[in-house]
């Protein structure tokens, strides 16, 4: 079970239009970054695909799923408890030292019909009372917009958009930021667009460095830097449900890349609340 620490958790909402852009990953080697930098993380699952789960999940299946947290009590309407997320916390592997996460499953993708009063606000119902828990709340959110997504954008603080560098990606961005713009405005008037995270970058090819480019004029300094570089030992870590700095020289750029994404997101979060 996480220990108490000063101050609130900054809870942080990682979004993107459509899968295939590396989401999940950058949401656990961002919760390695931070843990790295001493920070107490929890990374809560809310993808019906569940692949955050698959890569931390100890051999036991988890008692509890955020499904079931969502579900909420039949006998009060499906209403969530306030702070019920701690009953489906559970410690990730040694490895990936001082993360802890709330597991998805695919029964999750049930609640993206929910049709109940104030469905928007159940990951913050969940959360409420239990951020003293921990410094960092990194909500791994499916690739759409729905139900979900929304939910987890009313809970957050801040949002990260990933993304590609290529046409497909790049044009779903511009409608994940409007889809926050109407979170801010009529749900959670504190979340904030922290940057955008351009993930498996190949510098050597001339696409990938014009879409970058067309990036950077539309967003500024939103373009979190460095792009982070695409190198094939990543998806070998994840399948093999590994942490990427375990694998020494042969993912330190990556490793670096997510050092420095992170050291900015910590300098955006202390700026915000000064």
């Amino acid at each position: 079970m996480a220990t108490r620490h000063r101050g609130i958790a900054i809870v942080l909402a990682v979004v993107n239009q459509k899968g295939g852009v590396g989401r999940t990953t950058v949401v656990l080697e961002l919760a390695q970054a931070l843990a790295r930098r001493g920070a107490r993380v929890l990374a809560v699952d809310a993808d019906p695909q569940a692949n955050l789960t698959e890569a931390l999940e100890p051999a036991a299946a988890p008692e509890l799923t955020l499904n079931d947290v969502l579900a909420g009590d039949p006998d009060r309407g499906g209403e969530v408890a306030e702070g019920s997320i701690i009953d489906a916390v559970v410690v990730a592997d040694p490895q990936w030292a001082g993360v802890e996460y709330v597991p998805g499953e695919i029964a999750l993708a049930s609640r993206e019909q929910d049709q109940v009063p104030g469905r928007e606000l159940r990951i913050r119902r969940a959360l409420a009372g239990q951020l003293g828990l921990w410094d960092w709340v990194l909500i791994d959110c499916p690739g759409s917009l729905g139900q979900l997504t929304i939910s987890a954008l009313v809970a957050a603080d801040y949002a990260v958009v990933v993304t590609e560098a290529r046409k497909a990606s790049v044009d779903g961005v511009a409608s994940i930021t409007a889809t926050i713009t109407t979170i801010k405005r009529h749900f959670n008037p504190r979340l904030e667009l922290a940057g955008i995270v351009v993930n498996r970058h190949d510098e050597n090819r001339a696409d990938p460095r014009l879409w970058l480019q067309t990036l950077r004029d539309d967003y500024g300094p939103l373009v979190l830097k460095p792009a982070v570089p695409d190198r094939e030992s990543v998806p070998r870590a994840y399948s093999e449900r590994t942490p990427l700095a375990h694998y020494g020289t042969a993912t330190a750029d990556v490793v670096d890349a997510f050092d420095q994404i992170a050291a900015a997101l910590v300098a955006t979060a202390r700026k915000g609340r000064k």
